[in-house]
C-alpha cells in the first residue's frame, strides 16, 4: 500500500517516498484560505547541455539584466531633447541672475575665494602625490567645470583632492610599483587609471549603484578620516629634505629617489620649520580677525605672507633660502593639450586597474561624504538623485582628465564647505571657481612658482588637523571592542596600504560582526497542538478517507535564519522525543540566505529517516521566493487549504495544548481549478454550484505539459477525467463535514519532494 500526504497551512517538508506511510493534512471548513505551494525538488530529468547553460548562467544574465533595468533610470533623451534641455537652463539661469544681481555678485566673489583656496591646495596635493603642478591645476579646472554644470548639489567645489592623491603613489613614485619604468612611463600609466576610474564612476551613476555606499558603517568613517590624515601628514616629509645634488633640482631628486633628510645644525632647516608654524598660525587665527578674517581666504593670506617674508626678509637679509614651488619644478604655463592615453603602452595592468578601481572608490566615496556635509549646512536633504548625479559628474571629469593630463580628483569637503559658509548656494560660484583656475594657470603661473613649499606643507598641516577625528581617541574606549577593533583597523590599513582597500576591509569586518551578533539571536519556544490529519489508505482501493487528530509539536522561530544561525536551528530539534507530525511556525523567522534553506532542507530529511512528518508554516512571500530561486524549484502552484490547528470537533478543540498565535490576514492567491459535472461535456473554471465552498479539491493544472499536477500526479487529462466521474456531487455538498482529497498514484521517486505554502 502507498499513501500520499497533502499539508494545510503549511510548507510539507517530509519526503515522499514509495512503500512508506505518509499523513494528509485535510482543510478545515471554517478557515479555508487560499495558500501558494512550491515543489522544493527540481524535476528528475535529463537535461541537456544547452537547458543546463540556460537554467544557470542563463539565469543569471536574465536576473542581471532585469535588475540593470530595474534599478538604471536614465533618462532616454534624444539629442534633440538634450539641446533644448541646455538651452531652457541656460536662458532660465540668465534671467535668474539678471534679475538678482547681488546674488550674481555674490556667486561670483565666492567663485574666485574657492579658486584662492583651492590653489595652494592643489599645489601641494600634487606633490603629494609626485607630480607636476600643473597636473593639479588641470584636474581642479576640469572638475570644477563639469562638477559645477553636472554634479548633484550646487555650490559643491571639486578638484585634486588629498584623498586620491594619496593613493597615485603606488604608480608615480620612485619607489611604488612601477619604480622599474621611467616617469613618463609612470605617468602614463596614470593617466590610463584616472581615464577608468571615470568609466566606473559613470557606470556606477548610470546603473544607480552609488546607493551602495549607504553601507559604509560610521567606524569605516571615521576610520578613513584618520588614515587619510596620517597619509597627508606622513607625505610632508620631502619639506624637511634636500638633493643629494645640488645641481639637480628638487623634482628631479624626488623622481630619482635621491633624496636625504636635512641637518639639524642648519639655519635652513630651523626657517624652515618657523615658516611651517607660521603658516599653521595664520591659518587657525585669521579667520577670527574681524571684518577681513571672513571676506579672504587664510590659504591666501599664508601663502601672500610666505612669499613676502621668502623674498622680502629671508633671502635678501638672512640668506637662509627656503624652497619654493619654481625651485622644484618651474610651471609651463599654458592650454592643456588634448592626448589619449596610450592604453596600448601599459605594462601591468594590475597596478593600473586596482588604482583605477581605488581612485574611483576614495574619490565617490569622499564626493558624496561631501554632499552629505553641503546639503546639511543648507538645511536640505540628500537624494539619490543627486548622488547618481555627482557620479556622473565625477566621471566626466576624471575622464577628461584623463584625455588632458590632469590628475583626477573628487569633490572636496573643506572648500564645499568653506564655499558655503561664504554665500554661496548656486553652481555659478564653482563654476567660476574652475575657470579662474585655468585663467591663474594661464596667465600667472610665474607667481605660484614664488610660493614657498613650508606654506604649503603648514597649510597642509591645518587640513591635517581638522580632518583627523580626533574624539576616535577616546571613543574606541567607550564603544564595543568590535567598533573599536573596526576604526584602528580602517585607519591602519589606510595608513600603511590604502584608503579604497582599508574601508572595504572595515565593511567587510562590520558584516562578519554583525552576521556573528544575528546568528546568535535566533531563538525559539515550542508547543503542543492538536491537529486534523487523514490517513489515505491504499487510494488505489478506493477506500473512504476518515479525518482523525493528533497532537503535533510546534516549534515557534524567532529571529533571522542565515549562515551564522544555521548551527543554533540545528540544535533546537529533539527528534528522538518529537511526535509523529511536527510543525514549524516561521511567522517570525525570516529566510536571509542560501544557508537557511538548506538549514530547512536538512531538518526535513533528518525527520524523513526517523519516519515522521515537519511541517513549516507561515512562511512570507519574500523567505519563499528566496527558497524557490536558491534551489531552482520549477512548480509553483495555487490552492486553497485551511489552516492547521483547528480541529472539527468540539472534544477535539479542547486537547489544544496552545492557543494557535493570531496574526494579520497576508494577501492571498486564489487558484480556480477546472471542473467536469458528470454526463455533461466541457470543463468550467469554477466550482459547480451546489457544490459548497466548504471544500477544497486540490487539482492545479501545470500549464507546460497539459497535465494536472498538485500533491498527486495524473496522466493528463484522462486521468483526471476517470477520478472525476467516480466523484458523487450531489453527495459530495451534502456531507458538510467531509473534504474529499483527489486520490492518485504518489510520486514514485527516491529523492525527497517537498511544498511550500505560505500564508
Amino acid at each position: 500500500m502507498t499513501e500520499s500526504r497533502d499539508v494545510e497551512h503549511g510548507l510539507d517538508l517530509t519526503p515522499r517516498l514509495s512503500n512508506t506511510s505518509s499523513i494528509y493534512f485535510p482543510p478545515n471548513a471554517s478557515t479555508a484560505g487560499s495558500k501558494q505551494y512550491t515543489a522544493l525538488q527540481p524535476r528528475d530529468t535529463t537535461h541537456s547541455l544547452r537547458s543546463q547553460w540556460d537554467e544557470s548562467v542563463g539565469h543569471g544574465i536574465r536576473r542581471l539584466v532585469r535588475t540593470v533595468q530595474r534599478h538604471a533610470l536614465v533618462p532616454h533623451l534624444s539629442t534633440t531633447d538634450m539641446t533644448d534641455k541646455l538651452r531652457h537652463d541656460v536662458k532660465h539661469s540668465t534671467r535668474f541672475y539678471w534679475q538678482n544681481l547681488l546674488v550674481f555678485q555674490r556667486e561670483m566673489l565666492c567663485g574666485v575665494a574657492a579658486m584662492l583656496l583651492m590653489i595652494p591646495e592643489t599645489v601641494a596635493f600634487s606633490y603629494a602625490a609626485n607630480l607636476d603642478p600643473l597636473n593639479g591645476l588641470y584636474a581642479t579646472g576640469f572638475l570644477g567645470l563639469t562638477v559645477s554644470l553636472f554634479g548633484g548639489v550646487p555650490a559643491t567645489v571639486a578638484g585634486a583632492a588629498g584623498a586620491v592623491a594619496m593613493v597615485m603613489p603606488t604608480i608615480t613614485s620612485g619607489t611604488g610599483s612601477l619604480a622599474y619604468l621611467t616617469y613618463e612611463q609612470r605617468l602614463q600609466h596614470l593617466f590610463v587609471a584616472v581615464t577608468l576610474a571615470g568609466v566606473l564612476e559613470l557606470l556606477f551613476g548610470l546603473l544607480g549603484l552609488s546607493k551602495l555606499f549607504s553601507m559604509i558603517p560610521r567606524t569605516a568613517h571615521i576610520g578613513f578620516l584618520n588614515g587619510l590624515a596620517l597619509m597627508m601628514f606622513i607625505s610632508q616629509k620631502t619639506t624637511i629634505e634636500v638633493c643629494k645634488d645640488d645641481a639637480m633640482r628638487f623634482g628631479k631628486c624626488e623622481i630619482a629617489g635621491d633624496l636625504e633628510w636635512m641637518s639639524a645644525s642648519s639655519p635652513t632647516t630651523w626657517v624652515t620649520v618657523g615658516l611651517v608654524l607660521v603658516t599653521m598660525g595664520i591659518m587657525h587665527y585669521f579667520p577670527r580677525t574681524p571684518v577681513v578674517g571672513h571676506l579672504i581666504p587664510p590659504t591666501l593670506v599664508a601663502a601672500l605672507v610666505g612669499v613676502g617674508f621668502e623674498f622680502g626678509i629671508n633671502r635678501p637679509l638672512l640668506g637662509y633660502d627656503v624652497r619654493t614651488i619654481g625651485d622644484t619644478s618651474p610651471l609651463s604655463g599654458g592650454l592643456p593639450t588634448f592626448a589619449v592615453p596610450k592604453f596600448g603602452d601599459v605594462q601591468d595592468w594590475g597596478v593600473v586597474l586596482s588604482t583605477a578601481a581605488s581612485i574611483m572608490a576614495v574619490g565617490l566615496f569622499e564626493s558624496l561624504m561631501t554632499l552629505q556635509s553641503v546639503v546639511d549646512l543648507k538645511k536640505e536633504q540628500l537624494s539619490q538623485t543627486a548622488t547618481r548625479k555627482e557620479c556622473i559628474a565625477q566621471g566626466i571629469g576624471n575622464v577628461l582628465c584623463g584625455f588632458f593630463s590632469g590628475m583626477g580628483g573628487c569633490s572636496m569637503i573643506a572648500q564645499s564647505n568653506g564655499n558655503i559658509l561664504n554665500g554661496a548656494r548656486h553652481r555659478l560660484s564653482s563654476f567660476m571657481g574652475g575657470v579662474c583656475t585655468f585663467l591663474v594657470v594661464f596667465f600667472a603661473s610665474s607667481v605660484i612658482e614664488l610660493v614657498p613649499v613650508a606654506c604649503l606643507t603648514g597649510i597642509l598641516f591645518v587640513i591635517v588637523i581638522h580632518t583627523f577625528y580626533w574624539p576616535s581617541l577616546k571613543l574606541i574606549f567607550r564603544v564595543k571592542i568590535t567598533d573599536a577593533i573596526a576604526i584602528v583597523l580602517v585607519t591602519v590599513l589606510a595608513a600603511a596600504m590604502n584608503l579604497a582597500i582599508a574601508v572595504i576591509v572595515g565593511v567587510i569586518w562590520q558584516c562578519l560582526v554583525n552576521g556573528w551578533q544575528s546568528g546568535h539571536l535566533l531563538t525559539f519556544r515550542t508547543g503542543m497542538e492538536v491537529v486534523p490529519v487523514v490517513n489515505a489508505q491504499d487510494r488505489a482501493a478506493d477506500h473512504e478517507l476518515l479525518t482523525n487528530h493528533e497532537e503535533a509539536k510546534v516549534y515557534y522561530i524567532k529571529g533571522q535564519l542565515l549562515f551564522s544561525s544555521v548551527a543554533s536551528f540545528r540544535e533546537f530539534f529533539d527528534l528522538l522525543h518529537d511526535p509523529n507530525v511536527v510543525i514549524l511556525d516561521m511567522r517570525d523567522c525570516v529566510f536571509a540566505d542560501f544557508s537557511a534553506a538548506v538549514a530547512l532542507r536538512e531538518a526535513a530529511l533528518r525527520y524523513c529517516d526517523a519516519g515522521k512528518t515537519l511541517v513549516a508554516r507561515n512562511l512570507d512571500p519574500q523567505s519563499l521566493d528566496m527558497l524557490n530561486h536558491d534551489f531552482g524549484w520549477d512548480a509553483v502552484e495555487h490552492i486553497q487549504i485551511a489552516t492547521p490547528g483547528t480541529a472539527t470537533n468540539g472534544d477535539d478543540l479542547a486537547k489544544t495544548k496552545i492557543e494557535q498565535e493570531q496574526s494579520p490576514a497576508r494577501e492571498e492567491i486564489t487558484f480556480r481549478a477546472r471542473w467536469r459535472e458528470p454526463g455533461k461535456a466541457g470543463w468550467k473554471s469554477s466550482k459547480p454550484a451546489g457544490l459548497s465552498d466548504d471544500f477544497t479539491y486540490v487539482i492545479p493544472g501545470k500549464k507546460n505539459t497539459g497535465g494536472v499536477r498538485g500533491r498527486d500526479y495524473f496522466a493528463g487529462k484522462e486521468g483526471l477525467t476517470k477520478y472525476l466521474d467516480k466523484i458523487d456531487l450531489d453527495q459530495a455538498a451534502k456531507a458538510q463535514d467531509v473534504a474529499t482529497p483527489p486520490p492518485a498514484e504518489p510520486l514514485q521517486t527516491s529523492a525527497c519532494a517537498l511544498a511550500a505554502t505560505t500564508t
